[in-house]
Order: C-alpha cells, then sequence, then structure tokens
C-alpha cells in the first residue's frame, strides 16, 4: 500500500511541476525549465523531497551542470508548492560541486 502511494504521489507532483512549468515558462518550451528537461530534472527529486533526503545522484548532478542556475535560483520561491525542500534544493549545487550566483 505504501509503495502504491509513494507512486500516486510522485505522478501527482509531476503533473503539477508541469502544470507548473506550462503556465510560468512561456518563453521555453513546455517540456524545459531552466535548459533541462522535465525528465531530467526528474533524476534529482530524491534528493530535494522529504525530510533526510539523499545526496544527489551523479546523474542529477549531470542535470544540474547544463541547468541555468540563475533561472533556477529564480524559481526558489516556487518549489515548496510540490513538496520540494527549497533548502535541499539550494543545497544541490554545492553537493554536486557547482557554483552558483552569490545573490542565490
Amino acid at each position: 500500500m505504501a509503495k502504491s502511494y509513494s507512486t500516486m504521489i510522485f505522478l501527482l507532483f509531476a503533473l503539477i511541476m508541469t502544470v507548473q512549468i506550462v503556465t510560468s515558462n512561456a518563453a521555453e518550451t513546455p517540456e524545459t525549465i531552466c535548459k533541462v528537461t522535465i525528465n531530467e530534472l526528474v533524476l534529482c527529486l530524491p534528493a530535494v523531497m522529504g525530510k533526510k533526503p539523499p545526496k544527489p545522484t551523479p546523474d542529477c548532478c549531470a542535470v544540474l551542470r547544463k541547468a541555468d542556475t540563475q533561472c533556477m535560483c529564480n524559481q526558489k520561491s516556487e518549489l515548496g508548492k510540490f513538496g520540494i525542500s527549497p533548502a535541499a534544493a539550494m543545497n544541490l549545487p554545492k553537493q554536486c560541486k557547482i557554483d552558483v550566483p552569490s545573490e542565490c
């Protein structure tokens, strides 16, 4: 039961994230945000959800290296709406050894 509940929550999150991207990112194609695809961003979800998320995977770090970090910083105020820990999300670049703008 718990596994099916987790799957349902994940699918709901993916749907909400898709709607958010489509409505707030008109300059980019609906399938991308900050120069990476939704499918790529999904690789980082485990590292930003829950009370004690695991470290990002090498695949997640590879996605973040492709992303527009300033754009990602501009999106951080929206993260809580989707069950993503803003603190964990802002810690990902450091864990992946990626430089971010100082105002982020």
